[in-house]
């Protein structure tokens, strides 16, 4: 079982808040883990539907509900 790091979970939050056009791998670089972990945590965002991702490739930007 993994276990959740709130601060971790608000960073990347806060992160796609202030650069929609940010990527997963971005993200596991700058907190030093791996994608599938800032995947997890992403859809953790995304089932308490706080972020959307939009579109494809290059062009897809989160979009933050609050």
């Amino acid at each position: 079982m993994h276990t959740i790091k709130i601060s971790l979970l608000k960073n990347i939050y806060e992160d796609i808040k202030l650069n929609n056009y940010i990527t997963e791998i971005e993200l596991s670089k700058k907190y030093h883990v791996c994608e599938r972990t800032i995947r997890r945590y992403i859809k953790i965002l995304k089932n308490k539907k706080l972020v959307v991702l939009m579109g494809t490739g290059r062009k897809r930007k989160w979009i933050v509900r609050k």
